[in-house]
């Protein structure tokens, strides 16, 4: 059972419910959530205090989790070719956290909206469905 679009949606409604944070560490003091701290509560249904103040400690606890990891592959798979190639689970979170906080490269870098991070989370959700469909079928 492919588990990633449900945790593509719950990350969806954690981000809409507390927010979409973009500064330092994985969530803010308000507790609006970092993009890839959202996808790794949403497959993990907890959210370890590190991710408050601790960010090497954080990146570990993401790495231990294959549910987060894919969820935050399949993201990174949708990312502008524009992004640089990335060398190992590390990279591939801080890539998928740098576009939700600053958006592309180049030069008319713009941050996504939360809606559109929301939106990205959505359609990927149902992308990846309608695969799974597809292959079951």
């Amino acid at each position: 059972m492919n588990h990633t679009p449900k945790v593509l949606r719950d990350a969806a409604d954690l981000i809409n419910l507390q927010g979409l944070h973009t500064g330092d560490e994985f969530v803010a003091l308000d507790g609006a959530l970092d993009l890839v701290a959202a996808l790794y509560q949403a497959a993990t249904l907890i959210l370890p205090t590190a991710f408050r103040t601790d960010a090497d400690t954080a990146i570990t606890h993401i790495q231990n989790s294959s549910r987060a990891m894919t969820a935050i592959r399949a993201v990174y798979d949708t990312l502008p070719a524009a992004y640089p190639e990335v060398h190992d689970d590390a990279d591939v979170i801080d890539t998928v956290s740098h576009w939700a906080a600053v958006g592309d490269f180049g030069p008319d870098q713009q941050p996504p909206t939360t809606s559109e991070v929301i939106g990205r989370l959505l359609r990927l959700a149902d992308r990846l469905e309608q695969q799974d469909t597809a292959l079951a079928a």
